[in-house]
């Protein structure tokens, strides 16, 4: 519940705001809890899982996209006009769930990955000219438990 409330506020969720969930399992469903609190409007999670899709929409998903890589940006795009969402959570950890992260993240936007990286390179020019925030770690989860206690 931590991790995927760390992935939300890294990832500046605001009121109103569109997010995309990159994962659907345990931390990325708690993403998309976090998220609902937070007060975003529209919840994209990435799933192919018909089991989590169900908990995502229950918890407060708004959209589900089963692609990946390139086609699951490009609906993303096409869900947000073409602009991409104001805040993506990468709970996942792969190089291929960190650029469908970033490359879903509209300029401007925020991308935290909160899934431990296994193999995932950068491109530092792409990155960089992308203009997203990019943040991520290991989640201080103690720094949260006394609001995160409250709202349970």
């Amino acid at each position: 519940m931590g991790t995927g409330w760390v992935a939300a506020d890294t990832a500046s969720v605001k009121p109103g705001s569109t997010v995309v969930v990159v994962g659907d399992g345990a931390v990325g469903l708690c993403g998309v809890i976090a998220a609902k609190e937070m007060g975003a409007e529209r919840i994209i999670v990435m799933s192919r899982n018909p089991v989590r899709q169900n908990l995502a929409r229950e918890f407060g998903a708004t959209d589900i996209i089963p692609e990946r890589g390139d086609e699951g940006v490009a609906r993303v795009k096409e869900l947000t006009h073409g602009v991409g969402a104001d805040s993506v959570l990468e709970c996942v950890g792969t190089q291929e769930s960190m650029m469908q992260a970033v490359h879903s993240t509209r300029s401007g936007g925020y991308t935290s990955f909160v899934g431990v990286p296994h193999g995932v390179e950068l491109n530092g020019q792409e990155v960089f000219f992308s203009q997203v925030h990019l943040h991520g770690g290991p989640a201080p989860v103690r720094r949260y438990l006394p609001d995160l206690i409250d709202l349970v």
